[in-house]
């Protein structure tokens, strides 16, 4: 299982006027467990006046860049205690608790690919998106890359200078389209506004080269974003599933999630004993069906959970079911294959049985 470690912050620097960008030194004892994938997270951890509070930020840097640092993109979320904290109080020296990288928001490279990739991001949504895409264009030397980026205004867009040196850097691999919300845009009309699947149909008819249904999209923004984008790709423009990826910041609000809120209703009331297991210790503890969800109940325990979002969004609390059965009420984060497998989000999940275990451990 994962733990927090204490990293050194060696860059705290303002992108715009809402968001910092953090870069943590990986020492060299810690640098096997802090391997990371391109578009992968972390989790940084602070205790306020002895609560737990977790937060997960995607990582902005690439794996093939090569430095021996992290670096994250913290948007400053009001009334948000993590965020704030972090865009406001902490300077460079600092040490943080950071839970070891997580997630599996990439694809894998071969240099022989001759690929495209298109990046399809808003606001603080470009983290996952870059990282993805510089991987992509320093692994494979014939593939080219494709960027949309959604922000209020010029001034507002987030790494702008890094990106536009991306471009010159690899030539005419990378294409860069900057989509302004709130401002003229000085080249197009056609760059004005949010990406939608409206805007992406036009964006496609602009830039015929791109070859969509062999294409392999990220996509990182707002839920109602990757919802209607992810569907126009699968359904309208019949792009394998699998080279549709996407990465949710927050844990989306919509009739879906009431129709499973529903499902929840439909389970046995029944009492369950729970036990988990983690680090190679066994913890067990009863549960009614229709109370806290396994997550929950584990915290009010007291035991040593991992856990970050609480959303369903990330997958912090994975665990596998070794014994029994639960009902899994919203999932943004498990692949079809994890799920298969028998891996579950407890901080989504229910005993339907009388008995059940769950391994934190694989």
């Amino acid at each position: 299982m994962h733990h927090f470690h204490q990293l050194k912050t060696t860059k705290v620097s303002k992108e715009t006027n809402d968001c910092v960008n953090i870069a943590f030194e990986i020492p060299e004892h810690l640098r096997n467990l802090f391997k990371y994938k391109q578009g992968q997270y972390i989790n940084v951890r602070r205790i306020v006046d002895g609560e737990d509070l977790r937060r997960s930020y995607s990582i902005v840097n690439a794996p093939s860049e090569g430095n021996q640092e992290i670096e994250i993109l913290v948007k400053n979320m009001e009334e948000g205690r993590v965020s704030s904290f972090l865009n406001h109080e902490v300077q460079i020296g600092d040490h943080l608790e950071i839970l070891e990288p997580m997630g599996h928001f990439y694809t894998h490279h071969h240099p022989s690919n001759q690929k495209t990739y298109v990046g399809l991001a808003a606001g603080s949504g470009i983290s996952p998106v870059l990282s993805n895409l510089k991987e992509a264009l320093y692994q494979e030397p014939e593939s080219r890359a494709y960027l949309f980026f959604s922000n209020k205004s010029f001034e507002s867009i987030i790494f702008r200078k890094e990106i536009d040196a991306l471009a010159e850097q690899f030539g005419g691999r990378l294409k860069v389209i900057y989509l302004l919300s709130r401002e003229k845009h000085y080249e197009d009309e056609l760059f004005e506004g949010r990406i939608s699947a409206e805007k992406l149909d036009r964006l496609f008819e602009r830039f015929p080269e791109i070859p969509v249904q062999e294409t392999t999209f990220f996509i990182c923004g707002p839920s109602e974003m990757i919802k209607d984008i992810s569907e126009y790709l699968k359904k309208d423009r019949k792009v394998p599933s699998l080279q549709v990826m996407y990465e949710y910041y927050s844990a989306p609000d919509d009739d879906e999630n009431a129709e499973k809120s529903d499902e929840f209703k439909a389970i046995p009331n029944l009492e369950s004993m729970v036990t988990l297991i983690i680090d190679d210790d066994e913890y067990s503890f009863h549960l009614n069906s229709k109370k806290n969800s396994i997550l929950d109940q584990a915290l009010a325990e007291k035991l040593p959970v991992p856990f970050a979002c609480k959303g369903g969004v990330c997958c912090t609390c994975k665990a596998q079911v070794m014994e029994g059965e639960v009902f899994m009420e919203k999932n943004f984060a498990l692949t079809e294959d994890e799920v298969a497998k028998g891996f579950v989000l407890t901080c989504q999940c229910h005993p339907t049985t009388n008995v059940v275990m769950l391994n934190y451990d694989v």
